[in-house]
């Protein structure tokens, strides 16, 4: 359900007006003046008024145009390489020259909208505008474009996967073979036990020869620099009533045997569901970082269910998942159902930044972003940044290119307001762009999926919920030409 309104919206950043060309425009010379009594402070006072009486028109204070603009909707990233950009350009005085680049915008008629046809380049395309008001200063604002290639295909009607699910993991391997581990039929039902592999020369997904040891919905899944994949959290029911049926037990799945194997843990155990874990491989030690979702809040001998604002660190060593930071570690924000994505496209495990996406628990259901950087100056840094065009949760994300993840699909607050279509992050703008119509009715209106970016550079949409809580057996590839 995308919203397509275009309502007038104001534009980027603003600069400074353009510098005086020299002193004398600012500042009169001060070797007179100090001296100056009352009659002589009177004389100037006169001299001014005549001189104001003798100007063509009364005095104005004159300040920089507002640029604000009219159409498209530029929140709405374009699948045409080129642009009919208007604007409304209003001042105190006559706007004289509205410009960007080499290309004059043309006044429309007794109005103050000016418009323009500019090319684009595939990606952001920022135009600074410059406007020149009569007898004032000149205006900078700045425009942010996304011209968006695109291509779809839908795989579904040749069954790449034989079944429903919802709320499950798709792991990619360095080989390209794709693991599908758990998920549901129904978006509150039972976990599965089933783990799922396709890859080349596969015509749809098989069963490995190991299932889990516990059945899981809304877990996570994260690849190891040995390329096994190591799964934590979930629960046992996609809807729970009490902390008993999140899963504490971890397990490694070994994909050259396709078998799993439970590991031990030390500290307080994990319990939370619709969370998002992040690997961190510094030097030889691996770490794992697990962030929000539901879960207990509380630990000790009175658990409570709830949404979690903490993020707790592990670290792996001989198979061993040892806990560095308390059950309820430092708090961020309240948040459940969103999405972890690397702001880089290093190695696996080697970035640092990342762009947290989803929605807040409070009195209200509210949009966040966030992005962290482990590497900061002062440790840990963490920021609130734009968010979402439209508030969503249990969509899926895929980091395209270094500072663009795009998120997919997703819900509102209601479970029957279920999404079609995503939104494009682009951090160098800072700006979110929702996808174009053109290809946002193409997907399947679904959450609980997943996406994964494979190595032909297509993403791969699979399963999900859609608004009747159904499990959908979608699978779908989306292009995106993001540079």
């Amino acid at each position: 359900m995308m919203n397509t309104s275009a309502p007038v919206h104001t534009v980027g950043h603003k600069f400074r007006p353009a510098e005086p060309e020299s002193a004398s425009d600012v500042s009169a010379p001060p070797s007179q003046g100090i001296l100056m009594g009352r009659t002589t402070t009177t004389f100037l006072l006169l001299a001014t008024a005549l001189m104001l009486s003798a100007c063509d028109r009364s005095f104005t204070d004159v300040s920089e145009a507002t640029v604000v603009v009219i159409s498209p909707d530029v929140r709405i990233a374009l699948s045409e390489n080129v642009i009919d950009l208007e604007l409304q350009v209003t001042a105190a005085r006559d706007v004289t020259q509205v410009r960007t680049g080499g290309v004059d915008f043309s006044q429309v008629t007794n109005s103050n909208r000016w418009l323009a046809t500019l090319p684009l380049q595939k990606g952001l395309n920022q135009f600074i505008i410059k406007s020149m008001v009569d007898d004032g200063p000149m205006g900078l604002d700045t425009v942010n474009v996304f011209y968006l290639t695109h291509s779809f295909e839908s795989a579904t009607a040749a069954r790449i996967i034989p079944f429903v699910t919802g709320g499950h993991t798709t792991t990619l391997l360095p080989n390209g073979t794709l693991i599908l581990l758990g998920g549901s039929a129904q978006p509150g039902g039972a976990g599965a036990f089933d783990a799922y592999e396709w890859g080349v020369g596969r015509t749809r997904f098989a069963p490995t020869p190991g299932i889990t040891f516990f059945d899981r919905i809304g877990h996570s899944a994260s690849l190891l620099p040995d390329g096994r994949i190591l799964v934590a959290g979930g629960a046992s029911f996609g809807d729970i009533s009490s902390v008993s049926e999140l899963v504490e037990q971890v397990e490694i799945f070994d994909p050259t045997t396709g078998t799993f194997a439970p590991i031990p843990s030390r500290g307080e155990p994990i319990r939370r569901m619709y969370h998002t874990a992040v690997l961190r491989h510094i030097g030889t030690e691996v770490y794992i970082v697990l962030f929000g979702g539901r879960g207990d809040t509380q630990y000790g001998s009175n658990p409570r269910l709830d949404i979690r604002r903490d993020m707790r660190t592990f670290q792996l060593r001989n198979d061993t998942l040892i806990a560095l930071s308390p059950a309820v570690g430092p708090f961020i924000e309240f948040m459940a159902g969103h999405t972890q994505s690397a702001l880089s496209v290093e190695a696996s495990g080697r970035a640092e930044r990342f762009l947290i996406a989803g929605i807040k628990f409070g009195a209200t259901l509210d949009a966040a972003s966030l992005t962290i950087d482990f590497g900061g100056l002062a440790g840990i840094d963490i920021a609130a940044t734009t968010t979402m065009n439209t508030a969503r949760l249990r969509h899926s994300s895929v980091t395209l290119a270094q500072g663009l993840v795009a998120h997919f699909n997703g819900r509102g607050e209601f479970i029957d307001d279920v999404f079609q279509g995503g939104e494009l992050f682009v951090e160098e703008a800072g700006v979110y762009f929702s996808f174009p119509d053109d290809l946002a009715t193409q997907l399947t209106a679904a959450y609980g999926q997943s996406a994964t970016l494979m190595p032909d550079g297509r993403v791969i949409l699979i399963g999900g919920f859609d608004e009747t809580g159904a499990g959908l057996s979608v699978v779908e590839f989306v292009s995106l030409g993001v540079q």
